[in-house]
């Protein structure tokens, strides 16, 4: 009867021991590339590693020029205390990526699901940095990183669940005043706050503390238009003077 060699059988032990051992799979093991994170106006920003390459530097120059036009609008017309709140949320911009619209991304549920990296959670995210200078992202949402963080404080400061917003869009849904609204290009639409509470927090945020592409398009609008949403905005981001 043949017997098994120790060193065969410590040949085939060894390499399970050690995987044993191992650390788990880092990020760049698992498919997604660990991004290097900068600050811009106070924000942290995760910035898709491709993105900083030299071919790309006028590409990431403009970008990082745009998104930091952006933030400094937010920082100079809120309260010192909410812009402290808003750069704890984390922002991420990708070269390239397979989605295109900038968004929020909430749960990581979805993320998986979808095959995109999960660490986008509660994440404002950039997929494509020239996006952020681009014509026509201008012409139509020159405060689309607002509406981004808007949507990431409402989440992860106030909850998806506040109660005044939640009233405020149902009011504003019942009453029918969201319909067959003026849009930027001068057509008349029913307005994207009807999507649901989320959005008509957001794009109330634009029109309260910048400029909206629905009317109401601006803060005075919005006062006479929604005064029930002016009034949840005022209490949330602070009086605008």
């Amino acid at each position: 009867m043949a017997t098994r060699s120790p060193l065969t059988a410590y040949s085939v032990l060894l390499p399970l021991f050690l995987m044993l051992l191992a650390p788990a799979a880092s990020a760049d093991e698992s498919g997604f590339y660990d991004p290097v994170e900068k600050n811009i106006e106070g924000w942290t920003i995760k910035v898709d590693p491709k993105l900083l390459a030299a071919e790309n530097k006028d590409t990431a120059d403009r970008a990082f020029k745009a998104l930091a036009n952006h933030l400094q609008r937010i920082e100079f017309i809120l309260p010192e205390d909410k812009v402290k709140e808003l750069r704890k949320l984390p922002i991420w911009i990708d070269l390239n990526h397979k989605l295109s619209s900038m968004q929020y991304h909430p749960g990581r549920g979805w993320l998986i699901n979808n095959g995109y990296d999960p660490r986008l959670v509660n994440h404002v995210h950039i997929p494509r940095a020239k996006a952020l200078f681009n014509r026509g992202t201008w012409a139509k949402h020159p405060y689309v990183i607002l509406h981004e963080l808007a949507h990431s404080y409402h989440d992860q400061v106030l909850d998806f669940d506040h109660a005044e917003i939640k009233a405020a869009w149902e009011n504003a849904r019942d009453t029918g005043i969201l319909r067959g609204v003026l849009l930027y290009t001068g057509r008349k639409v029913d307005h994207y706050g009807l999507t649901n509470h989320k959005e008509y927090f957001a794009e109330s945020t634009e029109a309260y503390l910048g400029v909206n592409d629905f009317y109401p398009f601006v803060r005075a609008e919005l006062k006479e238009h929604d005064p029930r949403m002016y009034d949840t905005l005022q209490k949330i981001w602070g009086p605008v003077r």
